[in-house]
């Protein structure tokens, strides 16, 4: 299969990361990002950050032309150098229309979750993110929300987690929801990407997705 180009360099290329696919060889043996990409480009890529194996949108690969870039673009990427956005479509409708929520996290390895816990938790580790509701319809006797999600830290499954425990489970996340969840990938999407590297331009990536639930909200994303 040919991945989605949405951008490309002479360091780096952006891709369309499909829901399902893994970011890069594990136990299953399923066809990854990873391995799929290099063929399709004919070059050897650096992994730079994941997306779970459920999220998709705009995912970017370094290309291997020096040691040296590929660690520019993963240093710029963990100390917050650039600005990552999700859309996600909720089960509810959060109290208020945008704000902060800011909560410690656990996670557990054995089970490969986290938790929200308490702030003198000994392996605690902060997370914080910044949302805004963009639209709420009834579909089905179901409330639903298109939330815009802006990361301020990188944890462990952060965005399910988060969304759960302020009563918001994402639509599909059987692991987290706290209720019974519509079978299908969850409605979690890496929507733009935004950053910029040493001597470089600022540069702004996006993807939209294309199915539903998301596709209850089409008019709003078009507008986006």
């Amino acid at each position: 299969m040919n991945l989605k180009i949405l951008y490309e360099d002479a360091d780096m290329i952006a891709v369309e990361k499909p829901q399902g696919m893994p970011a890069q060889p594990d136990k299953t043996g399923d066809l990854d990002m990873l391995t799929c990409l290099e063929k399709q480009c004919q070059m050897p890529l650096g992994l730079v950050h994941r997306l779970d194996r459920p999220v998709g949108g705009v995912m970017v690969f370094a290309k291997r032309t020096s040691a040296q870039v590929e660690t520019q673009i993963a240093k710029a990427m963990q100390i917050g150098g650039w600005s990552k956005t999700y859309l996600a479509v909720v089960m509810g409708e959060p109290k208020q229309t945008k704000g902060t929520w800011t909560d410690y996290l656990f996670r557990d390895s054995r089970s490969n979750t986290s938790k929200v816990v308490d702030a003198k938790h000994k392996q605690a580790k902060k997370a914080i993110l910044q949302y805004e509701v963009l639209d709420t319809i009834q579909n089905s006797e179901e409330t639903l929300s298109l939330l815009k999600i802006q990361l301020q830290t990188g944890r462990h499954h952060q965005i399910r987690v988060q969304c759960a425990h302020h009563g918001v489970p994402i639509w599909g996340d059987r692991k987290y929801g706290k209720q019974l969840q519509p079978k299908g990938h969850i409605a979690l999407w890496s929507y733009e990407l935004k950053g910029q590297l040493p001597k470089k331009k600022l540069f702004c990536i996006h993807s939209i997705p294309q199915e539903n639930p998301f596709l209850y909200f089409a008019e709003i994303l078009r507008k986006l």
